[in-house]
């Protein structure tokens, strides 16, 4: 199970720096910044190479400014 564990990790990984890149060549913005989100965008990019800002918990921050501002 190990091998195809990561294999998976391995062809996300693929699929997410060709995402990427298209969406910057095709938007014209090469400088684009890409943030990702979930605990596991570190397995994905451990060292900050594909992704600008790693917040594993940016989905839950805007649950909360959204709870705020609806109370």
């Amino acid at each position: 199970m190990g091998s195809i564990q990561a294999g998976l990790v391995i062809g996300h990984i693929g699929q997410t720096k060709y995402i990427i890149q298209q969406l910057r060549e095709q938007l014209g913005i090469p400088d684009m910044k890409v943030v990702a989100t979930g605990g596991l965008a570190r397995v994905i990019d451990p060292n900050k190479e594909i992704f600008d800002i790693l917040d594993p918990v940016l989905t839950l921050k805007g649950l909360k400014i959204l709870y705020q501002k609806n109370k």
